[in-house]
């Protein structure tokens, strides 16, 4: 799958390892919550670096002493309509001060790759042809005003006199 970060398409270096399956040598890899915890005294020893792959319905609150381990988290997009990783990502950031690579992986196209940047996912990971062409171009949908704020480091004013709707400053 491609990857885009920084405004550029990246070789996707990790790969997502299933429970069941061994983890290959001198790879990176994704493993799940419940991976991490069965098996942590192992993964921790390996060389290569680890990511987390969070699915939308995904505990993590008992791995949050864990978080600096981990390179990248991957929070997982099963279908468009499906915004439970945006609470996550947010919840990753603002809450458990995850500072790492935040990536979107799974169902999700253009117009909320804004909306992604803005609650802390700064890599996206994707197969579909029309979503890399936009991101290619820098097709990239405008959106003046958000209801929700940013975690850029506040470069956005209130909008007028509902502080809850705000504007680019």
């Amino acid at each position: 799958m491609a990857l885009w970060k920084d405004g550029v398409f990246l070789a996707n270096e990790w790969r997502f390892v299933p429970d069941d399956m061994p983890l290959p040598v001198g790879v990176k890899c994704l493993v799940s919550p419940e991976r991490w915890v069965a098996e942590r005294d192992a993964l921790q020893a390996r060389a290569e670096p680890l990511g987390l792959r969070l699915a939308p319905d995904s505990d993590w609150s008992g791995l949050v002493d864990d978080m600096p381990r981990f390179a990248v988290i991957a929070v997982t997009f099963p279908k468009f309509a499906d915004g439970r990783s945006f609470s996550q990502a947010r919840l990753l950031r603002e809450r458990d001060g995850y500072t790492g690579e935040i990536r979107a992986v799974g169902q999700f196209f253009i117009d909320q790759v804004p909306f992604m940047k803005r609650v802390g996912i700064d890599a996206f990971e994707t197969d579909d042809p029309t979503l890399k062409k936009a991101l290619a171009a820098g097709a990239w949908p405008e959106v003046p005003q958000y209801l929700q704020p940013t975690l850029d480091g506040g470069t956005e004013v209130p909008a007028g006199t509902r502080p809850w709707a705000r504007r680019r400053a």
